[in-house]
């Protein structure tokens, strides 16, 4: 039989177990969505966002979208906007021509150049060449066709050439009269050993080069130059950007003679656009705000909107991304016309998250009390990227279908009770009776002789 100390033990013990069993089945969010990840094992993972999920949140920064573990704790999040695009390699072959190599010499000069285009373009040079000039070795490269500035020149000849390992000089020109040097790992080489080989035919400069014109010409090595066969210019161009999404919203007619467009999503709206359903020009003042109880924060002053035939304004591009949930569109003078539709342009954000703890893992949304817990996830993404290059990306992860938790229950920001806290502190003041009352009966007992 259990004593009375015993018994306020197991009594605590039950309260605690009931306190902890309350915060974990504690529903905070609307809804949540079941993550599937590409790798478990990647660690650094990154999931994005969908329509639902904007729909669903209700912070202005979106800090009550959060990831949970199998144990319903949050996980380490950071919220970004989409990876810019990747950068793309593009090569493109160039027009050159032969020089002996005094032409690059001091007092040689290219005397005429005929069949030159509008855009500068070399068809024939023609050069004055001295008396003990030897074959040609050194190149004249045209690198007007070249559309970015060029990070390397690739040289191609025949694969039956001698072998050979040459340093190469680059100079380039705007005019073909005034030449600066270019730095420039410029180093030919086509050996040959028990039938391996060891080529490179690359000329890569220390900054991208924007000269019209390039001169190459052979320096100090071994072997003679090869007949080059083909030149091509190597450039980083940006890759195209995510499409944006669209949302379409129609306008309440105001008193005043202005529009205004209820946003139901937290989107980061970052263009806006005009649906005008025929011909027509106007000037329009654009701005937005939260609610009614926020004032309205002009975005667009003097936005000139059109619209002929085929012809119209490109959307408007906003200086950083907005969520504010109503728009309002203001007209320089009256139009007879039906209300424009608005159209609000976005790129979804991206929710990159460490899998800390048990999976699997869900994203949570919507809530009035809880937020996502700061957690120093940049600093090692940076220091994941160092290590692993500046392409590296978190593994992908994917949304499935939403389950609704709470509700709209929880977007109730009153407080809540908590019974658990009450009942634990009621357990601790029935012990303590309890124990003062045991010590009192000790002290009452007639003490044995």
């Amino acid at each position: 039989m259990r004593t009375g100390p015993q018994r306020v033990r197991c009594v605590l013990l039950l309260a605690l177990g009931m306190a902890t069993q309350a915060a974990a089945d504690d529903a905070a969010f609307v809804a949540q969505w079941p993550l599937t990840l590409e790798s478990a094992d990647a660690g650094a993972h990154q999931v994005e966002l969908d329509a639902s999920v904007y729909a669903t949140a209700v912070s202005p920064q979106l800090r009550d979208v959060v990831i949970v573990n199998a144990d319903g704790r949050q996980v380490p999040a950071l919220l970004q906007s989409g990876p810019p695009p990747a950068a793309e390699r593009r090569t493109r072959a160039l027009s050159w021509f032969p020089l002996p190599a005094s032409a690059a010499r001091p007092g040689s000069d290219i005397t005429s150049i005929s069949e030159l285009d509008i855009e500068g373009r070399l068809r024939r040079v023609q050069w004055a060449p001295g008396g003990d000039d030897a074959a040609p070795v050194a190149l004249l490269v045209d690198a007007t066709a070249a559309d970015a500035p060029v990070d390397a020149l690739a040289l191609a000849w025949d694969p039956s050439a001698a072998p050979f390992e040459r340093a190469l000089r680059v100079e380039g020109s705007d005019d073909l009269r005034q030449w600066r040097p270019l730095p420039a790992g410029a180093r030919l080489l086509d050996l040959q050993r028990d039938g391996a080989r060891l080529v490179e035919r690359r000329i890569v400069f220390d900054t991208p080069v924007r000269e019209r014109y390039l001169r190459v010409t052979p320096g100090a090595g071994v072997g003679a130059m090869p007949t080059i066969t083909g030149v091509s210019a190597e450039s980083t161009v940006p890759g195209a950007a995510a499409e944006l999404q669209w949302r379409t919203l129609e306008a309440d007619a105001q008193a005043d003679g202005s529009f205004v467009y209820r946003l139901d999503a937290r989107v980061p709206v970052t263009h806006v656009d005009l649906g005008l359903a025929g011909n027509a020009t106007a000037r329009w003042s654009l701005s937005a705000r939260d609610d009614a109880q926020t004032p309205w924060r002009t975005l667009a002053g003097d936005w000139l909107v059109y619209r002929v035939g085929a012809d119209a304004t490109p959307p408007l591009a906003l200086d950083a991304p907005v969520r504010m949930r109503e728009w309002r569109l203001q007209a320089e003078a009256a139009s007879p016309g039906a209300p424009p539709a608005l159209r609000l342009g976005y790129r979804p954000e991206r929710l990159v998250f460490v899998a800390e703890g048990p999976g699997p893992f869900a994203l949570r949304a919507g809530s009035a009390r809880t937020t996502r817990n700061d957690a120093p996830v940049a600093p090692l993404l940076a220091d994941l990227r160092a290590r692993n290059g500046a392409d590296w990306q978190p593994a992908a992860a994917t949304l499935g279908a939403r389950t609704e938790l709470a509700g709209a229950t929880a977007l109730d920001d009153t407080p809540t009770r908590d019974w658990g806290t009450w009942l634990l502190w009621g357990v601790l003041l029935l012990g303590v009776l309890l124990i003062g009352g045991f010590a009192l009966s000790l002290l009452r007992a007639p003490k044995s002789e």
